[in-house]
């Protein structure tokens, strides 16, 4: 019977191949639907499918609704649904759509770049048309659980820089993009390797560091992504002083969307290195251990585009006060200026022993 995707339920079996614009399908006949294929299919704007039966009290909610009035939601529910941002919902969509890329190319299949794109797209246009959503969401996050949700929230992160850095929409795609793209070699690793929780250690190291090459390697000669990109995406674990990898050169050899990736990498990586980490913590810490490491140009133009987004964000100090931030200095853009409950306007910059411990 053909379904509409809203229908679906888990435990649905798909009767006939699902296709999108690829000659491969999405989805095979036989499939049993579970949570993570059914937002795939939503992300992929599948309308409807032939499965082999709905659940009974699906069937019978669908009667109750033509025959009865319909029920009040109760304000609880109603302001529960109002809360929750579209983008909010794009995004648990995207990373599920990932999740389910990446367990195909765990099991060898190719990227199909213009499927990627089209169910990554609609987050991408809509963060670079809301920035201020994705500030919101910064603020909630201080830890990526799944592979998934990083490598999303890093294609973000390069979409925003690259749109904060004057690029063209065509550019800032193609980064947003191969910032989701950057580890797809993860999936080449062994299962035991890929979710191992302690730091990698001798030859694991190496095999870790492979990822680079297998990203590269798995995106190379795909339509619509340009040698920019690629070249961005091999050389995202660089480093200014030739300390990084794969090749180890240095900063003068580096693609400024390479050294753009490598900021947004790092990060991320800042970002997940403590529990007790926010985003303005993860910034000041990095923009400190990065010096010789990073472009400090860059560095400091991703700081103070991230900062300007929380311009007006009330927040508490190590020393107890509390404010409302007011203006991020360019040259020093962690160190922001408050405006305190009791009036009075402090200088991070000129109090270093000052720090800004949480959002409110």
């Amino acid at each position: 019977m053909m379904a509409k995707t809203e229908q679906l339920e888990t435990g649905c079996v798909l009767q006939k191949d699902v296709y999108s614009k690829s000659v491969k399908p999405l989805m095979k006949a036989g499939t049993v639907l579970n949570e993570t294929h059914i937002a795939f299919l939503k992300a992929f704007l599948i309308d409807q499918v032939e499965v082999d039966h709905l659940t009974q009290g699906k069937k019978k909610r669908t009667v109750a609704k033509k025959e009865t009035a319909p029920k009040m939601d109760s304000p609880k529910s109603i302001a529960e649904t109002s809360t929750v941002h579209p983008l909010d919902r794009l995004y648990k969509e995207s990373v599920d759509a990932y999740a389910a890329f990446f367990a195909n190319w765990q099991s060898g299949s190719s990227v199909m770049i213009g499927d990627f794109r089209k169910a990554m797209m609609p987050l991408i246009t809509g963060m670079m048309n809301d920035p201020m959503w994705f500030s919101s969401f910064l603020v909630s996050q201080s830890r990526f659980e799944t592979l998934a949700a990083r490598s999303v929230t890093f294609g973000l992160l390069a979409t925003f820089f690259a749109k904060k850095f004057n690029c063209s929409t065509g550019e800032t795609v193609q980064l947003g993009l191969a910032g989701m793209l950057a580890d797809c070699g993860l999936s080449k690793l062994t299962p035991s390797l890929l979710n191992k929780k302690e730091d990698y250690v001798g030859s694991e190291k190496a095999l870790y560091k492979k990822h680079v090459v297998d990203s590269y390697k798995m995106l190379k000669g795909l339509p619509t992504l340009k040698n920019e990109v690629l070249i961005a995406i091999i050389q995202h674990h660089e480093r200014e002083d030739g300390s990084g990898y794969p090749l180890a050169i240095e900063g003068s050899q580096l693609s400024q969307y390479g050294k753009i990736l490598a900021i947004c990498d790092t990060f991320l990586n800042q970002l997940a290195s403590s529990r007790r980490s926010n985003v303005l913590t993860a910034l000041g810490t990095m923009r400190d251990a990065s010096y010789g490491k990073l472009s400090g140009y860059l560095m400091d133009k991703f700081c103070y585009e991230l900062m300007t987004l929380f311009i007006g964000m009330n927040i508490r100090l190590s020393n107890g006060q509390s404010g409302e931030i007011t203006f991020i200095p360019v040259k020093d853009p962690t160190r922001p200026m408050i405006h305190l409950t009791d009036n009075r306007v402090i200088a991070l910059s000129e109090t270093r022993n000052v720090t800004i411990e949480c959002f409110m």
